[in-house]
């Protein structure tokens, strides 16, 4: 009986060994003579051919058809990655898939950064003021120096140096003097708009007005008392208000201040780049239903402000205290009747920054 079980115990121990060797010899074949696997990379090689192609042809700069600085080598970041894997003889299938995704998703960011034709139709106010007030849109829209309310000193404003340093090609506003433009429905779009305007604060206060169309019946931008841009617009569904709390404005500084809207979102720009994105917005902006003009340098235009203690709804009478002017220097003010587009807002200021 013993010799017996022995016998079966060897013999388990002799088969448990014989298929042990069989396993560990199968996987050694395998591994000597692996089976070929075909990978094809034929898409990516197209799509490499494509990108080096663009990026041989793309040209850095600020006008139309050329593209945001430093995007070339975000792009060539990207391709050379792509191409990394293609040249890779033990890439997958699923690596090469994986860089002819990521290939084309840096391609879309590439071509965004393209600068786009503004359409002159958009540009509904463009006051230069290169020693005077003429609207260089074409729209004949332009501005008269107006004295300020006596509630803020009366001053006029005065021509001065522009971010260069060139006299006479800027304006400077305080103690409520002001350029005041004919009202047309066309300085209060109705869908979607951008504000952009180049500016030098002085001093700070809670009410620095760069401009305003009737203030809250219309639209209005100005500098917080914490130094950072604020716009409010009348829409469809109300009031809409927001800041750029960060960062804050430097005084005796020039800055590009750009702002837009659109229903869905308001957009906040400082020397072209994006700063602050309030989203989750509604409401179209109101045409103002009356003829009250757009005032640059305070936020109404002189002639308005009475001694009423609140702004009654068909925006005849308004109480003064709750104004206030612009301290500073202000140029080359946009209005347009689109909310322009990052790289739009970027090349503007490439193209004008000193």
């Amino acid at each position: 009986m013993k010799n017996n079980s022995f016998s079966v115990r060897s013999l388990l121990s002799v088969l448990f060994a014989f298929v042990l060797l069989m396993v560990v010899f199968e996987s050694c074949k395998k591994e000597d003579n692996p089976v070929a696997v075909t990978v094809d990379k034929s898409r990516l090689k197209a799509r490499l051919d494509s990108a080096n192609a663009g990026y041989a042809l793309a040209v850095e700069g600020a006008q139309v058809g050329q593209f945001e600085a430093g995007s070339k080598a975000v792009f060539k970041t990207a391709i050379d990655a792509a191409n990394t894997v293609y040249n890779n003889t033990n890439a997958t299938q699923s690596d090469v898939n994986n860089a002819y995704v990521n290939l084309g998703q840096a391609g879309l960011l590439f071509l965004s950064k393209q600068v786009q034709q503004i359409a002159p139709a958009n540009l509904v106010l463009y006051l230069k003021m290169d020693g005077d007030t003429k609207d260089a849109s074409g729209k004949g829209f332009d501005g008269t120096l107006k004295a300020g309310s006596s509630l803020w000193g009366a001053g006029t404003p005065t021509l001065t140096k522009d971010r260069y340093g060139v006299d006479n090609k800027a304006y400077h506003f305080f103690k409520g003097g002001n350029i005041e433009v004919p009202y047309n429905s066309v300085l209060n779009p109705s869908k979607e708009m951008t504000v952009s305007v180049w500016a030098r604060m002085d001093s700070s206060n809670a009410n620095n007005y760069i401009l305003g169309l009737n203030r809250w019946n219309g639209y209005k931008l100005n500098i917080q008392q914490a130094n950072y841009a604020f716009f409010t617009v009348k829409t469809t569904t109300g009031i809409i208000d927001h800041d750029n709390a960060n960062p804050p404005l430097d005084l005796n500084k020039w800055y590009l201040i750009t702002v837009t809207y659109k229903e869905g979102l308001m957009n906040f720009y400082l020397n072209g780049t994006l700063t602050k994105s309030w989203d989750k917005l509604t409401g179209t902006p109101v045409s103002v239903k009356n003829t009250i003009n757009l005032a640059i340098g305070q936020d109404l235009p002189t002639s308005l402000y009475g001694t009423s203690d609140k702004d009654d709804a068909d925006g005849n009478n308004f109480y003064g205290p709750w104004g206030g002017y612009f301290r500073g220097d202000l140029d080359e003010l946009r209005i347009y009747n689109v909310a322009l587009s990052d790289t739009q807002i970027k090349s503007i200021y490439t193209a004008e920054k000193p």
